[in-house]
């Protein structure tokens, strides 16, 4: 190539026409070039080329033409091009163009000519400028030319010069020479570009050998200026000629930085050149706010309508939209050469965004301008309010340049007009206005005319809420009055600006990131750089922009706790805190959170939705997102002096508690940390939400590959890396940025290089085991023996790598083969691979790519952005452009269809593909996002993210609530293609977006890329709107069509052994559950031969008719959960809107049958399975029949929902008159795949449940004397060192162990060895977290009997069919089917009545042997304990003590004294073990006013509780706050021997915390025998502790002990009220009802 290179906008232009006659005359390819950004964006004052130009050069060109068109390949004249060339004759070919290029200068001086006779500008192929007696020159190319031609016209110097290079190739040695003074003594050949290898830079080696060949002995230095266009000011020319002029010059040079290391850059300062009379302006903006795009207007108005040169040039840092603008204005008579920003002589400064004055330090803002400059504030503050709210350096300067300062409170204009945040034509009216460049009413009329330019695409309303803005604007200007003596005088330290930081942060965020963030990155030295790109993470972190005017503030009386805003805010800004009381008690005043609801995973800890202030950036997309309004945008200053950003310090410093929960739910994921914060993203962006989602998902084992888009600028912009790692282990997001075409080769690399160090890791591994068994520990061998085995699992390797990595460091020493296993040890976790990129990327350039790699079976994760244009680069159409939407490069609208890149996909069959929009359906996102990690092979998901240049009429603000619409209209489809499915005989496809209920048309009008074709082309745009429309409806047609496709073979069994019932299971969920219980509950319909017409979400069926239509002489089966206070999931939202209208008729639903299942948690009292109870009130409503009570799943129970389903599902087989399944006594399949591990080392792990810890037991003194009946006992737990939190009032869950001798003898029974390695696998959907979760590790045989299976529990009628199938025994077979019959009750009496076990039966019928994995599949998991917690976690810290009885009984057939399987173990477990314990939340409610009675009632051990609530109310009156009466009634048998803790009674009531304690003691003297006494008795015989604490002050009432004393106690209650309380019977009942309802009657009862 030839490459023309311009050095101006003029040039550009010119050269554009000189480069097409030149490589039409020489045959030559050009390229013509020219700086990027700061020619390509400068806006200047040229004169252009009218048409006839072009039409004369074509005529003189036609031969050239003609014969360029003769030599294209065309059938009339065939020939061939591009030929295999080999060694023979390449050469030769190569030679034979020489006289072409030699030829090629004169063509281009000819065309210069040209240009100089048609435009009569004179153009040279190297252009001296300069005294013709020059000593000292510089050669130059591009826009640097500029600023060394402005510095030599300014300075006047006759031994300066320089060379203007033109032609860069072919290089002209003869015309460069010829160029060059007579004179000449020294050069100085500027290079824009570096060559790290070479001796010089290109056209420092072609000017040196130019030289060399004529014998120069001059000077030849070699220097370098304005890399990625940093700036070069006339400052730096003058510092370049000094070197130049030096006896000893710097050679190599550089200009424009400080290299504090191999020392070559100069030092230079600031000069001013521009000619007399040029003003100067600068405006600083904030990106989006409309600025650069109002100043560009404003200097097209004044070129085009002045004689005055004029130029416009655009700074913009690294940050997408929200970040910092600056505009640059130059006008003047002179033609103006200043090819860089304004670096002093500013006459004009504009701040639009008033934030900055207080984060970018005065000098950078004002150090530019000249003395009496005018300076214009956007502020809302008065002249007297200035003086407090400047930062003092900022008044200095002021004051000291004696500036004019005018103030306009534009936000409140544009608030008023219409406007929202665009303040730009406000504050272009504000600079015509003062200026003074244009008549002031010229220049406004002007303005407008561009207005109605600019804005006629977006309709006429917003071009009249601009002009009336610009109106508006004048009469909101004042000057403001200052002391300019007293401002000048202000402080100039600089402290004022320095970041709030709780702590100091390390010295690279000082030294570095702090200047790069507040534009001070150019005043870095070399050696405080990377050298080689790499950069730590977690920048953003530090940079606390503050640039938001209104942040979201939470009102938790409203808040849910689903966790939505947190998963849809684009920048991580807004979380939930989960806060255990301790902590609470030292958050910052006003720090509200409340108790965390959602199971027993939260208990004892306290939910709090906190934003960052100073990181948020205002787009309101939490507020719109918020199910319930409990976000409310509050201005950041009241923000602030609220206390939130103390908040938000405090929340980030507790502990991240995300390893309670399951990231792969959509409230779960949320608690984990995001690893993806603060980016520089637009504000409302769509495509961050998605990649924040997958850190949190998967960031401690991430590896990103990113294409080079919007995602490389927001996801890895120096100095703003929003990438962070995990705060407790370090691991985090690794990420890589690719060129823009090739991110799936790159990324594809990336894996291979993986996946071979990998296995050349599991080589090292075998040869460490193999060579080196003696010398290392049993230890490490156990866990790298495991590691072989799950090294494919990421989850596994996970955990593995946190165990081995350290044993490895510290036994690497001990053999050759252990210490290469450690150099590789950082890939014992398997990474996840992800790609990211966008829609450009994936669906043009880099599909081939894309495909490639998917085709090719590679396990590596797509995500693609999908904002359906390219969005970093300006809106331009790519193939994922819907048809009829506007885009550059697609003005007239788009007319084909959107590539669909999902369904491409699909047809491979073996990829995993989703399509997702994550606020449409947050669990399916979440959903596809788990399952595509899972998936063993290549995985694609495509995320619609909306974006700022869809120009959607609410702007960003509204994203989540626009992608709803999308998926509701039908404009974007929801699916999950996963080709495993296959191997369950299931469909792969499924469609989570089932039923299009929107408006398209109505959708599309929003977003102005369409809206706007409807108004320049009404017909084309009515056209292909329609065309799309019918697109869209053919294409949910198909997919409905696919997803239906599996749907006969799944909906039942065939009609002959079907029963007469069918049944249609509508299920409504948010998190899965319910979604994973009416599919479990499907397939046991079909067992039983019942016919299932439809399993669907609620919203399938959301039109009555459509309702109707499914429930014609079909039962209903309506299974849903609630969400928070009493909300409908989000796939149920259509359907009861749809059905509690008014507008649905009475009696739509007669002749309609229906059963309900409610899914909830009973902490929400208020509405516990509401959604349920509703749908159940609203059909009665609508006529329909109900068959059968609601099913009631709780999350507090014990199995949580299993534990009310399992008691719900016998009543409605019952209803169905569904048959037994069908069963031919085999074995059923097992649940498990259990591998014995021959030889196998193991190091045997404690089993610890999901959501449990292991306590030390600290404590266990048996408080009853030894020759006593019962054994009660005080037991306490070490919580120290542990997160275990617990509230006042909890439980705590204790997971026991089957005690030594009993697994002992289940192991002989059976004949397993115990010491067996074993490796399980779950082949079964149908098995619970707890065993998937206890199978990740290698166990032993008798840790599966320990601490799993329930052998030594009560069995069922269930299991003795199920250990019938394995009776060898015929005997044995029939008499365990006889036990599970009615036929067999007697025989099963007797089993009750002997308390007899799993393994009792097992022993009886010793015939039946299950193998280990039948075992496990027919015996359930020990069930955990629940225990009230007896003391305060305040009162005593570190530690959790309980009240245990040991549960021993005499069966019933007097076959002796049993004990309880848990209590047993309690009664043996050592001081110092460990036992897996969960926290439990406790039932009982509590005034928040602690002067409010308690009347309590605790019965055996159930004064466990009781004990604590003394405890707390001492620790509060330690603490002074005032508490007020507690009466306690304690029953138990006897005084003696059960009245428990009496000291501490003693010491309660002398601390005045215990009012009295009156017991009763069952079985003493003198009442018994032959009375026994209860508590009941006692409050009869104290009705005034009744009646004056309950009913006189308001008190509450708590009760605790077996369940069978409630009615008694109730009574003693009524009948206090009644009598001593003169209530009265009736209103005494009434009483206690209210007492209920009100919570406050609070009982614990078993």
């Amino acid at each position: 190539f030839a490459i023309l290179f311009a050095n101006t906008v003029q040039e550009t232009l010119d050269f554009a026409l000189a480069a097409h006659i030149a490589t039409l005359r020489s045959r030559v390819p050009f390229l013509h070039a020219f700086d990027g950004f700061r020619t390509s964006h400068e806006i200047m004052k040229v004169q252009a080329h009218p048409k006839l130009l072009y039409k004369k050069v074509m005529e003189l060109l036609a031969p050239e033409i003609d014969a360029h068109r003769a030599r294209g390949l065309n059938p009339n004249h065939p020939h061939v091009r591009g030929t295999a060339q080999c060694e023979d004759i390449y050469f030769q070919a190569m030679e034979r163009q020489n006289q072409y290029y030699l030829d090629c200068p004169g063509h281009v001086e000819e065309a210069f000519e040209w240009v100089e006779l048609l435009t009569g500008r004179k153009y040279e192929l190297y252009e001296y400028v300069g005294s013709p007696t020059a000593k000292y020159v510089v050669v130059c190319m591009g826009s640097g030319c500029g600023s060394v031609e402005e510095y030599i016209d300014h300075t006047g110097d006759k031994e300066v010069g320089m060379v203007k290079v033109r032609l860069f190739r072919p290089w002209s040695a003869e015309r460069f020479l010829a160029a060059m003074p007579k004179t000449l003594k020294a050069v100085a050949v500027c290079n824009k570009a570096k060559d790290n290898a070479g001796m010089g830079e290109p056209l420092f080696m072609d000017v040196a050998a130019s030289l060399q060949k004529i014998g120069f002995q001059g000077k030849v230095l070699n220097g370098r200026f304005g890399l990625s266009s940093k700036d070069f000011v006339p400052g730096m020319v003058h510092a370049i000629f000094q070197n130049l002029k030096a006896s000893k010059s710097q050679d190599p040079f550089t200009v424009g930085i400080d290299d504090d290391l191999t020392h070559y850059s100069l030092a230079y300062q600031p000069m001013v050149t521009v000619p007399k009379g040029t003003t100067q302006c600068c405006f600083w903006g904030f990106g989006s706010d409309g600025t650069v795009g109002a100043n560009k207007n404003a200097i097209k108005i004044i070129a085009q309508n002045t004689n005055l040169h004029a130029q416009g040039y655009f700074q913009y840092d690294a940050l997408k939209s929200g970040g910092v603008t600056i505009s640059y204005l130059r006008f003047g008579p002179k033609p103006i050469k200043s090819s860089y920003l304004i670096d002093s002589g500013c006459g004009y400064i504009a701040m639009h965004k008033k934030e900055y004055m207080f984060t970018i330090k005065a000098r950078l803002i004002l150090g530019i301008c000249s003395d009496n400059s005018t300076l214009v504030l956007n502020v809302p503050w008065s002249d007297a309010e200035l003086v407090h709210k400047l930062p003092d350096p900022f008044r200095r300067l002021v004051g000291q340049k004696k500036m004019k300062v005018f103030a306009i409170d534009a936000a409140a204009v544009a608030k008023k007009t219409g406007m929202g945040r665009l303040i730009n034509n406000i504050m272009t009216a504000v600079f015509f206005k003062l200026s003074g460049v244009l008549p002031v009413d010229q220049a406004l009329c002007l303005l407008k005319d561009a207005v109605k330019k600019t804005y006629k695409s977006k309709g006429d309303h917003v071009v009249t809420q601009n002009i009336k803005a610009v109106d508006t604007a004048l009469a909101e200007l004042r000057e403001v009055k200052y002391d300019m003596a007293a401002w000048a005088a202000a402080s100039a330290d600089e402290s004022c600006y320095e970041k709030p930081r709780d702590e100091a942060p390390p010295a690279y965020v000082t030294d570095v990131l702090d200047k790069v963030q507040v534009r001070e990155g150019g005043e870095l030295k070399v050696s405080q750089l990377e050298v080689d790109g790499c950069v730590p993470t977690g920048q953003t972190m530090y940079a606390k922009r503050g640039v938001a005017e209104n942040i979201p503030v939470v009102d938790m009386d409203k808040c849910i706790q689903c966790n939505v805003c947190s998963a849809i805010c684009p920048h991580a800004v807004i979380r939930p805190f989960l806060v255990s009381a301790a902590e609470l008690k030292t958050s910052p005043q006003g720090f509200d959170a409340r108790k965390a609801t959602g199971g027993n995973s939260y208990a004892g800890l306290h939910f709090r939705i906190q934003a960052s202030p100073l990181d948020c950036t205002g787009c309101e997309v939490c507020t719109h997102a918020c199910p319930t309004s409990a976000l409310t945008m509050t201005n950041l200053p009241k923000a602030l002096e609220g206390g939130h950003e103390k908040f938000w310090n405090f929340a980030m410093k507790v502990p991240n508690r995300g390893d309670r929960f399951d990231p792969f739910t959509l409230k779960g994921s949320q608690f984990q940390q995001p690893m993806l914060e603060f980016s520089g993203a637009c504000e409302g962006c769509g495509e961050t939400p998605y990649a924040k989602l997958i850190t949190q998902m998967f960031g401690k084992r991430l590896i990103i590959a990113n294409a080079t888009g919007c995602s490389s600028i927001w996801g890895g912009t120096a100095g703003w890396v929003p990438y962070t790692k995990d705060k407790k282990t370090g691991r985090g997001v690794a990420w890589g940025n690719s060129l823009f075409e090739d991110n799936a080769e790159f990324g594809c690399g990336q894996l291979l290089a993986v996946k071979q160090r990998r296995l050349r890791l599991v080589d090292l591994v075998k040869a460490a085991l193999a060579k080196s068994p003696s010398v290392m520990s049993k230890e490490l061998r156990s866990n790298l023996e495991q590691w072989l085995e799950y090294s494919e699992d990421r989850v596994i390797t996970e955990k593995l790598a946190e165990e081995i990595t350290p044993l490895l460091q510290a036994e690497k020493s001990k053999s050759h083969e252990i210490s290469e296993v450690a150099r590789l040890s950082d890939l014992i976790m398997k990474p996840s691979m992800w790609m990211f990129g966008g829609d450009g990327w994936a669906n043009d350039i880099g599909y081939g790519g894309i495909d490639h790699v998917l085709a090719g079976g590679h396990d590596v994760k797509i995500c693609v952005f999908d904002t359906e244009v390219y969005s970093n680069t300006g809106g331009q159409s790519s193939k994922a452009t819907p048809m009829a939407a506007v885009a550059k490069f697609a003005q007239g609208g788009r007319t084909q269809q959107k590539k669909d890149i999902g369904a491409l996909m699909m047809k491979y069959g073996h990829i995993y593909v989703a399509s997702c929009a994550i606020g449409a359906n947050y669990k399916q996102t979440v959903q596809a996002f788990m399952e595509a990690e899972q998936y063993k092979g290549p995985a694609i998901m495509v995320c619609y993210s909306p974006c700022i240049e869809h120009r959607t009429k609410t702007g960003l603000s509204q994203m989540s609530l626009d992608q709803k619409e999308a998926v509701d209209c039908g404009y974007w489809p929801l699916y999950r293609f996963n080709p495993d499915l296959r191997l369950k005989n299931e469909n792969p496809f499924q469609l989570d977006g089932k039923k299009c209920t929107g408006d398209v048309l109505k959708f599309l009008i929003k977003q102005n890329r369409y809206a706007q074709l409807a108004r320049a082309a009404p017909q084309l745009a009515e056209e292909l709107q329609a065309k799309l429309k019918v697109h869209l409806k053919q294409r949910h047609d198909f997919m409905r069509e696919q997803a239906a496709a599996y749907e006969q073979a799944s909906e039942g069994v065939e009609n002959g052994a079907a029963s007469g019932e069918k049944i249609a299971i509508l299920f409504g969920t948010d998190t899965g559950v319910t979604e994973g219980l009416a599919k479990k509950f499907s397939g046991f319909c079909a067992e039983r031969g019942i016919r299932i017409t439809k399993t669907c979400d609620l919203d399938e069926v959301s039109e009555i008719d459509d309702l109707v239509s499914v429930g014609k002489d079909t039962l209903l089966v309506v299974m849903c959960s609630t969400c928070g206070h009493g909300d409908f999931p989000q796939n149920a939202g259509s359907f009861w809107s749809s059905i509690s209208s008014p507008d649905v008729p009475a009696g739509a639903m007669k002749g309609l049958r229906f059963v309900s299942f409610g899914m909830g948690d009973r902490s929400y009292a208020d509405s516990f399975c509401e959604a349920a109870k509703a749908i159940e009130r609203r059909f009665a409503e609508l006529g329909a029949t109900k068959c059968l009570e609601m099913g009631i799943g709780d999350d507090r129970d014990e199995d949580k929902w299993e534990t009310g389903f399992n008691k719900w599902l016998p009543d409605f087989w019952n209803l169905v008159k569904a048959r037994e399944p069908v069963d031919d006594g085999a074995p059923k399949p097992a649940l498990f795949e259990v591998t014995i591990q021959e030889g196998a080392t193991l190091v045997p792990k404690q089993l610890c449940p999901p959501g449990a810890t292991l306590l030390e037991v600290k404590e266990s003194t048996r408080m009853t004397p030894n020759d006593y009946e019962r054994d009660i006992r005080h037991f306490s737990l070490k919580t120290e060192g542990h997160d275990f939190p617990f509230d006042l009032g909890d439980a705590v869950a204790i997971y026991y162990q089957n005690v030594k001798e009993d697994v002992d003898a289940a192991l002989a029974h059976f004949g397993f060895d115990g010491d067996a390695v074993a490796s399980v696998s779950c082949v079964s959907d149908n098995v619970s977290e707890r065993h998937r979760k206890a199978f990740m590790q290698r166990v032993t045989v008798r840790q599966i009997l320990t601490e799993m299976l329930d052998l030594f529990g009560r069995p069922t009628k269930g299991f003795c069919t199920d250990l019938a199938r394995f009776a060898t025994s015929a005997a044995d077979r029939k008499a365990l089917q006889k036990l599970a019959t009615a036929e067999g009750a007697e025989d099963w009496k007797k089993v009750v009545d002997s308390s007899a076990t799993f393994f009792d039966l097992c022993q009886k019928y010793s015939s039946a042997k299950p193998p280990l994995d039948q075992l496990m599949s027919i015996v359930p998991l020990t069930k955990p304990r629940l225990y009230s917690i007896a003391s305060s976690p305040f009162y005593k810290q570190g530690v959790l003590e309980l009240t245990i009885v040991i549960n021993q009984w005499k069966a019933a057939d007097g076959s002796g004294v049993k004990t309880g399987a848990c209590t047993r173990f309690i009664q043996q477990v050592p001081v110092g073990a460990k036992i897996a314990c969960a926290a439990v939340v406790g039932t009982f409610k509590f005034s928040e006013d602690d002067t409010v009675p308690m009347v309590m009632v605790g019965l055996g051990t159930g004064i466990a509780p009781i004990r604590s609530f003394l405890q707390d109310k001492l620790y509060k009156k330690q603490q002074g706050i005032k508490t007020g009466p507690m009466v306690v009634f304690y029953g138990c048998r006897r005084e003696k021997e059960e009245l428990f803790y009496k000291d501490e009674w003693a010491m309660f009531k002398k601390e005045g915390v215990l009012t009295e304690l009156i017991g009763a003691f069952q079985f003493d003297a003198p009442h018994y025998p032959p009375k026994m006494i209860f508590v009941g008795d006692k409050m009869n015989e104290n009705p005034n502790l009744i009646t004056e604490n309950l009913l006189g002050k308001g008190g509450y009432f708590y009760m605790c002990g077996p369940a069978v004393a409630t009615p008694s106690v109730q009574k003693a209650l009524k009948d206090a009220v009644a009598s001593h309380g003169k209530y009265g019977e009736k209103k005494a009942e009434e009483w206690l009802k209210e007492l209920l309802d009100s919570g406050r009657y609070s009982e614990e009862s078993y």
